[in-house]
């Protein structure tokens, strides 16, 4: 994490400060603009390695790491998409760890994920409440031990009501799509340094890639988690954790989970 010269208490504080311009920036001289195109010849030899490790592990990959009696916490696991990927950890060996706001359903599976011969809990909270996820990352470590595995995955589409354009259902939609992402990781991505081993999973989704129509509110936050998961990974690589703590970014298509949600795409021009 970068730390700034600045210590205003909030950003907003900052903004109100005189606005202090950059002199303007000389021009680069041709000795300069010479030592670029070295730098980039040196890149390019630098790398001759790196591209044949590439292609080696394309053509020769190795073997799945195992994640037998790691343990995942998966947001939104209670239904749906979240679901499936505790029931693939759990069959895996991975004991998991649900975050849901309904527990009824996260009661459920966890019944299934202990038929699998895997230690599973359900705890109820809102990931986009910060607070609540420091909470939850406390109770965690007090119950269940460390965070091992953290499955991004909680997610809503905006159109499921009747007004997405409201300050109220946009705020939510971002908080849940986006902000959770930023709480997780800040809680559990510490001790994953700390243990030197981990691996943060984000669901993002096609939009992100493809625009599609209809979806400008929730492609939005989709494109945000491809970023944040983008930078993520390298800033994990300038920690020095590159390889031990690693980062995967899912990018599903549509999927029949809620009713609701297919009722409302098919039912689109």
């Amino acid at each position: 994490m970068i730390t700034s010269r600045f210590h205003d208490s909030t950003l907003y504080e900052f903004q109100l400060k005189p606005y202090n311009p950059l002199p303007p920036v000389p021009p680069k001289s041709l000795w300069h603009r010479f030592k670029r195109i070295i730098y980039f010849i040196q890149f390019m030899v630098k790398s001759i390695p790196i591209w044949i490790n590439l292609i080696i592990q394309w053509i020769w990959p190795p073997p799945p790491k195992s994640i037998a009696g790691w343990t995942a916490l998966v947001t939104g696991g209670s239904n749906g998409i979240g679901r499936g990927v505790a029931l693939e950890l759990a069959r895996n060996g991975c004991n998991v760890i649900i975050a849901d706001l309904d527990v009824v359903n996260g009661k459920k599976t966890v019944k299934e994920l202990l038929k699998l011969g895997v230690k599973a809990a359900v705890y109820k909270v809102d990931v986009s409440v910060y607070e609540e996820v420091v909470k939850l990352g406390r109770k965690i470590e007090s119950d269940c031990g460390p965070v091992d595995i953290l499955v991004n995955n909680a997610g809503i589409l905006s159109f499921l009501v009747d007004d997405e354009y409201t300050p109220e259902n946009l705020r939510r939609m971002v908080n849940v799509n986006l902000m959770s992402h930023f709480w997780t990781t800040s809680t559990f991505l510490p001790g994953m340094y700390a243990r030197g081993r981990g691996h943060i999973v984000a669901l993002s989704s096609g939009s992100a890639y493809i625009p599609t129509g209809y979806l400008r509110n929730y492609a939005t936050t989709k494109y945000a988690v491809r970023g944040f998961m983008e930078e993520l990974h390298d800033e994990i690589y300038h920690a020095g954790f590159e390889g031990r703590v690693v980062t995967t970014t899912v990018f599903p298509w549509v999927i029949g989970t809620r009713k609701e949600s297919i009722e409302k795409l098919l039912a689109l021009p």
